[in-house]
């Protein structure tokens, strides 16, 4: 089976120019040289205008990373995909109303979706000299993509069939499923309603876990990466560990792969296996969120089944108290104070319990992966944001062209009404202070729900967005602390106001507050 221990082969093959990953031997069925994809745009708060597509990865036949264009073309990368801004623009837009589809050729990859801006993939040259790609990382906050709000599956599409899953193993943000037609009927990935507003507030509960929320619910980054970014505790792990290392160094831990069953013990420091598996030192806190380092799986049948047996132990924290593994009972999973509670409550809100929150979540098969040797279709459904998935009341902009003021400006240059003349080349900035404030008339009392900031490079980590019915009086509609830059789309109860502001408290940088454009939505 291709599990997404291969797709993540594949990645690291892709990254140097390697070739495709081997799939095996052709089944009896055998799928078709190209896939009919239906993507169905069901978010309920973004319009079909708002979302772009992108499909990425390897050629099968020639191994070099590719994009596909909307009429369904292969295409190799290369540098002078690159604009006059370093970037490629590999989006394909949806269609302007309805579903849209497209026909997917063999190749191995991911379907990226982004919402309100395009993804900026850049074309480089590898080791090797050949052109690659570098993909966005949502988790680091100096990529170009970090502000904006996407996602993507995974896939392998061959002769022998389609594989493909959803993925949470590095972050989480746009809901999505797939449904998967062939010699069956399969659909994984769908959240149970309310779903992505429960992880947001189910990781936000846990004080450890808290920071991996970024911007205002714009995505969960995985704790592994939170590691890298120092944004969770990097000897999380260590206590559990010793525990674990402690109980073994007097009991056997037993490890079962298919019918065969290897007795582990701790001696000398190491987890010491019969049957020729290799010796496993104490992995780290980042060891255990990626499953790799010292608990890194070799694909050679023996040692890597067993690494990825204890991986999934430790996330799901039945290591230490279940000497017999594989624990196949969900029950027993996350019930530690010490666990992955980042891959607990993304399981806890998918309508079939399974998900990738882990790179060894297909243990147990517990993972959102999917696959079919005779595929017919294929549909991607962008699922519901809110509460229950209801659609929001209808807006429209009420701010544009409207009488603005502002705190201070920087020069006559950057005068408040510029953040409300539609033209996203000209800007307000305010002097080089705190506390600053924008505010526009609306001219009368209108029902506002939602506000759309799209800053300049100098923005605020920390501000609130108020409202008021005579210029004087305040109320707080929405406040953060861990503002991101870019374009921050800001979603509130609706509430009844002429006046709009955004309170800047603590600026990103040495310089002002500076927004392109400020925008206000309701009726």
């Amino acid at each position: 089976m291709v599990t997404r221990r291969s797709f993540l082969q594949w990645t690291a093959a892709a990254a140097v120019g390697g070739p495709l990953l081997a799939l095996g031997g052709r089944s009896m069925a055998s799928a078709a040289t190209r896939l009919p994809i239906t993507v169905v745009n069901n978010t309920g708060l973004y319009p079909n205008s708002a979302i772009w597509m992108y499909i990425v990865g390897t050629n099968s036949a020639t191994g070099q990373q590719s994009y596909v264009r909307a009429d369904g073309t292969l295409v190799a990368v290369s540098p002078s995909l690159n604009g006059p801004d370093g970037y490629a623009d590999l989006s394909i837009p949806l269609a302007s109303s309805g579903n849209s589809g497209i026909s997917l050729p063999n190749m191995s990859g991911r379907i990226y979706f982004s919402i309100n801006q395009k993804l900026k993939f850049r074309v480089v040259t590898d080791g090797n000299g050949r052109s690659a790609l570098q993909y966005p990382a949502g988790w680091v906050s100096s990529d170009p993509s970090y502000s904006v709000l996407h996602d993507c599956m995974e896939f392998t599409f061959a002769d022998s069939g389609m594989y493909c899953n959803t993925t949470m193993v590095d972050m989480f943000s746009i809901p999505m499923a797939i449904n998967l037609v062939g010699s069956r009927n399969q659909t994984t990935g769908t959240l149970k309603a309310g779903g992505r507003d429960a992880i947001f507030a189910g990781v936000s509960a846990l004080p450890a876990f808290k920071p991996l929320v970024l911007g205002n619910n714009l995505r969960v980054i995985a704790p592994g990466h939170g590691i890298e970014a120092g944004l969770f505790s990097s000897t999380y792990y260590d206590q559990y560990v010793t525990d674990v290392w402690n109980t073994y160094t007097g009991t056997d831990l037993r490890v079962k792969i298919n019918t065969t069953t290897h007795t582990g013990r701790v001696s000398g420091g190491q987890l010491r296996f019969s049957g020729g598996v290799a010796p496993f030192n104490k992995p780290t806190t980042k060891d255990i969120f990626y499953c790799n380092g010292a608990l890194g799986a070799p694909n050679d049948g023996l040692t890597g089944p067993v690494a990825a047996q204890l991986g999934a132990a430790f996330n799901r924290s039945t290591l230490r108290t279940h000497p017999d593994q594989p624990v196949t009972d969900p029950s027993a999973y996350y019930q530690e104070t010490i666990s992955n509670h980042y891959s607990r409550v993304i399981h806890q809100n998918t309508v079939d319990g399974k998900a990738y929150g882990f790179p060894f979540d297909d243990v147990g098969d517990f993972a959102s992966y999917i696959q079919d040797n005779a595929p017919t279709g294929m549909t991607l459904t962008l699922t519901p944001f809110g509460s229950g998935g209801t659609t929001p009341p209808t807006s429209g902009l009420l701010s544009g062209g409207r009488p603005a003021a502002a705190s201070t400006t920087e020069n006559t240059t950057t005068a408040a009404s510029n953040a409300f003349d539609g033209n996203t080349g000209t800007r307000w900035s305010s002097a080089f202070a705190d506390p600053q404030w924008l505010s526009v008339d609306l001219g009368s009392a209108r029902s506002v729900n939602r506000v759309r900031l799209n800053w300049e490079a100098a923005y605020a980590t920390a501000y609130s967005i108020q409202t008021s019915a005579n210029n004087s009086t305040w109320s707080t509609v929405y406040s953060t602390t861990t503002g991101h830059g870019g374009i921050e789309d800001l979603t509130f109860a609706t509430t009844s106001a002429r006046y709009v502001r955004v309170l800047g408290t603590a600026r990103a940088t040495a310089y002002g507050y500076s927004l392109w454009e400020f925008e206000v939505y309701g009726t």
